[in-house]
């Protein structure tokens, strides 16, 4: 067993000059490259989440959902401002002021739905999203250094829970959707 373990150190060790040679080089970005890309990310899945409430106040029957709706509209609006702010101070000015492509599908695939389906599908729709956020900030903030991207990821955690808790309010009222 020990020359089993001795022989594979050797080869191991030989075989390091090899592996130099063929690994691939690294990715040449900054701290502040990612946390601009961060910023950038929950820009455009705030403008989304604006998008998602403007649907829900257009097609929502039950008042739980339409105040839902109402809290989207204007709480993302406040967090998508204020990330193209940290994004821009940390030089991202071409960062875009638009929906991301999940927002995109979603927004599609609940435009499809009317009166009382509406309101379950949304409800459930808004649930999963924002556990997702919740998830994706938390694990953002793991790695942010920035003291402004570190408090808009905590200030936009915070939105989350509190939509969190009120689609799953509406959720309860209107039922879950498909």
């Amino acid at each position: 067993m020990k020359k089993l373990l001795v022989f594979a150190a050797v080869l191991s060790a030989a075989s390091l000059p090899v592996l130099a040679q063929t690994t691939i080089p690294a990715m040449k970005t900054s701290v502040t490259a990612g946390e601009r890309a961060t910023a950038s990310y929950f820009v455009q899945d705030s403008v989304g989440d604006v998008q998602l409430g403007q649907l829900g106040l257009a097609k929502a029957h039950d008042p739980s959902v339409r105040e839902l709706a109402t809290a989207m509209v204007t709480d993302h609006g406040r967090t998508a401002d204020a990330g193209l702010q940290v994004a821009k101070q940390l030089g991202g000015d071409d960062v875009q002021f638009k929906a991301g492509d999940d927002n995109q599908i979603q927004i599609s695939h609940l435009a499809r739905y009317s009166g009382a389906q509406f309101d379950r599908e949304y409800a459930s729709a808004l649930v999963e999203a924002h556990k997702t956020d919740i998830s994706t900030a938390q694990d953002a903030l793991e790695f942010a250094t920035t003291p402004a991207l570190r408090s808009y990821l905590n200030d936009s955690i915070a939105v989350d829970k509190r939509h969190l808790q009120m689609a799953l309010s509406a959720q309860a009222k209107v039922g879950k959707g498909g």
